[in-house]
């Protein structure tokens, strides 16, 4: 099977959304699919820096590059968003037997509802530009996207409710899969417990709103006013570390450590060193570094957001706490700091939940998925 994977991003394997593309990929390939790949590399050689003109101009870009080369695939997995100017355009240059695909990660219409919602709330600020596209435009590319393709794979229940109650696609053309876990984080020992000593909090993403960056920074302020002796260190912040430092009050910066950036393939080692997730986001498609960190032996206090509501399960794999309280979080803390050894139990119960999310296992969902809309195709005469 001649499968593309497009998606609106450089690919790398260090950053979100690429890294899993990269990883499908190697995943397919290895089932004896031949896989090639198109991002922002392709479509704009030789440029470094990349904006949301560069995301305005991708659909096109993609379009006139699958025109020139559609013909060679059976399938084309394309990201949200992307592929409706070919799709609407009758597929040019596809062969007759094709199947076109729209990969989210992470529906653009749930992430965008939550960013106006804390926005009403006075949690986050909206520029006057942000209806033009990404609340506005893009939305209409992303539904456009759904309606036109094959099939459309989605990450959660959440945003599959979402895609047929509001955007009337269809169940039938709907297939929720999840990302899958890198061998890396598969099979890790969990340290022993610790002696006496300050819990080890953790996150692991972008320093934005979005991911509850207010809701952490309110939550270790308490949590120093109250006397819990404890270390944060803020992984892939993709923010220097002054201006992460400097959004902290004064009187935990002792507690405080900043690692901006680090290769993937180093975070279970970086997570070896630490006990507790804290993942207050108020949006996720999936939530990979959730996935990675409890696979790397943390327990995890997160919000019902992505994957999180299958993994997290209450008392067993973790904790969850609403979006947006702060008064929960510092609880889940409290409650974790209190007990050494239900804290260590459901690190390696954690752990131990994740191993079953493999990519050999992803990849073959991926494939059956292909496969069903080729048989489709071909019954139907398209």
């Amino acid at each position: 099977m001649r499968v593309l994977l497009a998606i609106h991003h450089p690919l790398s394997q260090d950053l979100g959304a690429p890294g899993v593309t990269l990883a499908l990929g190697r995943a397919l390939q290895a089932q004896g699919c031949t896989v090639d790949y198109y991002g922002y590399g392709d479509a704009f050689p030789g440029e470094q820096h990349h904006s949301a003109l560069h995301n305005l101009r991708f659909p096109w870009k993609l379009s006139a590059h699958l025109t020139r080369v559609a013909r060679k695939y059976d399938v084309l997995d394309v990201t949200t968003g992307d592929a409706w100017p070919w799709a609407r355009a009758g597929r040019p240059g596809a062969s007759r037997r094709h199947a076109l695909v729209t990969r989210s990660h992470g529906l653009e219409h749930t992430v965008s509802e939550q960013l106006r919602a804390d926005a009403r709330e006075g949690k986050a600020h909206l520029s006057w530009k942000y209806p033009l596209y990404h609340g506005g435009f893009r939305l209409w590319e992303v539904a456009q996207s759904l309606r036109l393709a094959d099939r459309s794979v989605l990450l959660n229940e959440a945003d599959a409710a979402y895609a047929r109650e509001r955007l009337h696609v269809p169940a039938s053309k709907l297939s929720l899969i999840p990302h899958g876990l890198g061998e890396a984080f598969h099979g890790l020992s969990l340290p022993a417990p610790l002696a006496d000593g300050p819990l080890r909090l953790a996150t692991v993403g972008t320093f934005i709103q979005r991911k509850g960056r207010e809701d952490v920074i309110a939550a270790v302020g308490r949590l120093h006013a109250l006397g819990l002796p404890f270390t944060l260190t803020l992984y892939g912040t993709g923010t220097p570390e002054p201006e992460v430092r400097a959004a902290f009050p004064s009187s935990v910066q002792a507690h405080l450590r900043v690692v901006p950036h680090y290769a993937h393939a180093t975070l279970p080692g970086l997570l070896a060193h630490e006990e507790v997730l804290l993942f207050p986001s108020h949006a996720e498609g999936h939530g990979m570094a959730l996935v990675e960190a409890m696979a790397s032996g943390l327990v995890p206090i997160s919000t019902p957001v992505g994957v999180a509501p299958s993994i997290v399960h209450p008392g067993r794999t973790g904790l969850l706490v609403p979006i947006g309280d702060v008064d929960a979080l510092v609880e889940a803390v409290r409650s974790l700091a209190a007990d050494p050894s239900q804290r260590y139990a459901l690190r390696r119960a954690a752990q131990a939940e994740v191993q079953r999310l493999t990519w050999p296992d992803i990849a073959s969902r991926t494939r059956a998925v292909y496969e069903e809309v080729l048989r489709i195709r071909s019954a139907s005469g398209k």
